[in-house]
């Protein structure tokens, strides 16, 4: 029967694999161990191992054998008993098989005798496996085979007991050829893909006292895969074996090597696949292509502040998928040279890592849901030196006014890693909290006034070191972030804040001076004013912002937001707080 397109025809073969006589040579005979009975397996006993010329077969070294033996009285002496090959008979038209059993009582018996032994077996059923992925090899444990039951006499050490019977074979073989001069590959291809459109392989169940009892079928698929480590070249034969039944509706393939792959080939096919037969195919190659980029990534925004040399893209173990120098277009495609495995990738991260003069950062690529031999496209944006929005901080009543662990000690505050509250590691403060979580960050100060003067006590905010700095460099940053305020207590308190930074590291206790009537900053270098801070205002209202430089900047510096509150009155407290959010920093070239 004619195929349509590039396949060859799909004939039906109308030999069996039948026990032909041939010039392997004789296979060692080995002494039998004591204890040991055995059976001469004579007539059309088909065997498991072919010759060269793709027809004639025979048994093969570590082939096993399952035996039933039912005696005159309907009881069974063998049940599923494994025998092993032993040797050939001078003609090398029969084997020889052994077990290490008891001999049998005298008395003629029915022998039943299965290939391979079963996977599972309940009385007379025996369930073999055929497996969706196979070696491309003819091997014997996927041609499952039957006997016809045959009458004998007990198997004892003392005498060789010929069984003369057929094995039927119960599988249907699907012979692949590879044409000479037709593997466009230029190299080997390792695994061939072949989807029918109706189940073929899974689980057979057979009736080991009738060859030609129907089968029962479980657990299918209809898709078989060949797959060899040592590859296929043109002039290769394949071997695929199937379950018998009709197949009759598209069937396609594909090919895989180790830098190429094909198309999916579709072909039409009504057939019937008969038990015992072989049908040849003579395959032509599908269009082949190189296997392509798994992804191409699109730079679109520079927010660093210089220019970047060096993009390296990482997976989400960490492995490096790739190193690329700066390009005018910002493109970077990660292409493999093989095939690229794309389900352990599907819905990770990846990590673009931009390599600039002064500095490394990093940005994150969802990858989402990948598929083969396609390319996937994705964009991102080299980030800021540094940049935070809070939007992963919880809310946290902290130490300062309004809140159920308010502190109303007019002294200095012991600071906090605030990375607890779901922000990076190295956030530290000292009366600091955050009304609505994902929004905005606040710290606060406070005035306690009386006659004699005021004692004001001052919160803090560090950020982590901006360690995206190179170690060994220094370089001026711009710093930039949103503000808002509010106020609790009397009207005539306003706060008084600075921004800057620190190099000391750790976490920072907040400080406090007495019966001072004038603001009195510590621990925050460069410090500068911030002005008009709101007294009535909201974490999610920040209606101001603000831009100062560090002209020397390093790996450690951090940076720093206190703030303290002014005012006069006769008696009384005052409380202030900044709200920060959306700090964003780059390099000033």
């Amino acid at each position: 029967m004619k195929i349509v397109k590039k396949i060859a025809a799909l004939v039906v073969c109308g030999f069996a694999l039948t026990a032909c006589v041939s010039e392997f040579g004789e296979s060692p005979v080995k002494p039998v161990e004591s204890g040991e009975v055995g059976f001469e397996l004579c007539g059309e006993a088909t065997r498991t191992s072919i010759d060269p010329d793709g027809v004639t077969t025979r048994w093969a070294e570590g082939d096993r054998m399952a035996v039933w033996a039912e005696d005159a009285a309907g009881n069974y002496t063998l049940e599923n008993t494994t025998f092993r090959f032993h040797h050939y008979s001078d003609e090398f038209d029969h084997g020889y098989f052994v077990a290490n059993i008891a001999s049998m009582a005298e008395g003629d018996y029915t022998y039943m005798l299965a290939y391979p032994t079963p996977q599972s077996v309940s009385g007379t059923q025996a369930t073999f496996s055929v497996p969706a992925t196979q070696s491309g090899a003819y091997d014997g444990k996927y041609d499952i085979m039957i006997a016809e039951p045959a009458v004998a006499e007990a198997l004892s050490a003392k005498r060789k007991v010929e069984i003369n019977t057929v094995m039927r074979h119960q599988m249907h073989a699907v012979k692949i050829t590879v044409p000479e001069g037709r593997n466009l590959y230029g190299t080997r291809f390792y695994r061939l893909e072949i989807t029918f459109p109706n189940p073929v392989v899974g689980d057979i169940t057979l009736d080991i006292t009738n060859p030609d009892a129907e089968p029962v079928y479980s657990n299918m698929s209809n898709v078989v895969v060949l797959e060899s480590a040592e590859g296929f070249d043109a002039g290769s034969v394949l071997w695929a074996f199937v379950l018998p039944g009709t197949v009759d509706g598209d069937v396609s393939y594909r090919v895989k090597g180790e830098r190429r792959h094909s198309n999916v080939a579709t072909y039409s096919l009504s057939k019937q696949m008969q038990k015992g037969r072989v049908t040849p195919i003579n395959m032509a190659i599908p269009t082949i292509y190189p296997y392509y980029s798994a992804a191409i990534i699109t730079v679109e925004q520079n927010n660093l502040g210089e220019e970047y040399n060096t993009v390296r893209i990482y997976d989400a173990n960490g492995g490096l998928m790739g190193e690329y120098p700066r390009n005018d277009n910002g493109v970077y495609i990660v292409d493999y040279e093989g095939e690229f495995d794309c389900d352990q990738y599907d819905n990770t991260s990846w990590r673009v890592e931009f390599d600039s003069e002064h500095a490394i950062v990093s940005s994150y690529v969802a990858m989402g849901d990948m598929t083969d031999y396609t390319s996937h496209n994705y964009t991102t944006d080299v980030p800021y030196l540094f940049y935070e929005d809070f939007s992963a901080l919880a809310t946290f009543d902290g130490d300062y006014t309004g809140g159920p662990y308010t502190s109303t000690s007019n002294a200095s505050i012991d600071g906090r890693d605030l990375s607890q509250y779901g922000i990076a590691a190295g956030w530290t403060g000292a009366r600091t909290g955050c009304d609505a979580a994902g929004t905005a960050i606040l710290v606060s100060g406070r005035t306690d006034y009386v006659i004699a003067g005021a004692t004001r006590a001052y919160g803090r905010l560090e950020s982590p070191a901006l360690s995206a700095i190179k170690p060994d460099k220094d370089v001026k940053v711009k710093v930039t972030f949103d503000y808002g305020g509010s106020r609790s207590g009397g009207s005539w308190a306003y706060a008084v804040a600075k921004v800057g930074y620190t190099t000391t590291q750790g976490i920072l206790n907040g400080y406090a001076t007495q019966f001072n009537n004038n603001a009195a900053f510590s621990g925050i270098d460069g410090a500068i004013d911030v002005p008009d801070i709101p007294t009535s205002g909201s974490a999610s209202a920040l209606t101001l912002s603000m831009s100062y430089n560090i002209d020397v900047c390093t790996s450690l510096h951090r940076l720093s937001w206190h703030i303290g509150s002014l005012g006069t009155t006769f008696i009384g407290n005052g409380y202030q707080w900044m709200y920060i959010d959306n700090i964003k920093v780059q390099i000033v070239q």
